[in-house]
């Protein structure tokens, strides 16, 4: 992808996350927060804050792997992120996921990624980085992906 062609794309990312595009399907449907399912997956926490981010990400994934590398080199310091493994690529994927989720938690790590996997399905992801946010209303909204525009976004929710 050639580099305005990628500013593109991150430009429109970071324009839907700032017009905030509301999570259908599952969690509209659902009489459970969202959140709160969320808050019942196998989950990996980067950060302390009370404004709280759920990113599925399957580790063999480069635009992951962009995201967490941003993420940990400091793109959103109030914003606590917790990242959903999933196998979204096949079985070096689970294996890897499933190794990432038994060194947090003292689970089987093969069953917790087919659990993360299952809500998956049904909040209807299907790419990777797919991010679930509260906007300034306090409603639940996703965007795939996370370009600078869109972490700058999150990082100005979370301090308002």
């Amino acid at each position: 992808m050639t580099r305005v062609a990628r500013g593109v794309v991150l430009g429109l990312l970071g324009g839907l996350l700032a017009a905030g595009c509301p999570v259908g399907g599952a969690a509209e449907a659902g009489s459970t927060d969202l959140f709160e399912q969320l808050s019942e997956s196998h989950y990996i926490r980067h950060g302390d804050s009370d404004y709280k981010v759920y990113a599925f990400k399957d580790p063999n994934c480069p635009h992951c792997t962009d995201l967490t590398e941003a993420v940990e080199g400091g793109a959103t310091p109030s914003v606590e992120w917790r990242w959903v493994p999933v196998a979204f690529l096949g079985e070096e994927s689970l294996a890897d996921a499933a190794a990432t989720i038994e060194e947090a938690h003292d689970v089987d790590g093969r069953s917790a990624v087919r659990a993360n996997m299952t809500l998956a399905r049904e909040l209807g992801v299907r790419s990777v980085p797919t991010v679930f946010y509260r906007d300034a209303s306090g409603e639940i909204r996703s965007f795939v992906g996370g370009g600078e525009q869109a972490l700058d976004a999150l990082e100005r929710l979370a301090t308002q």
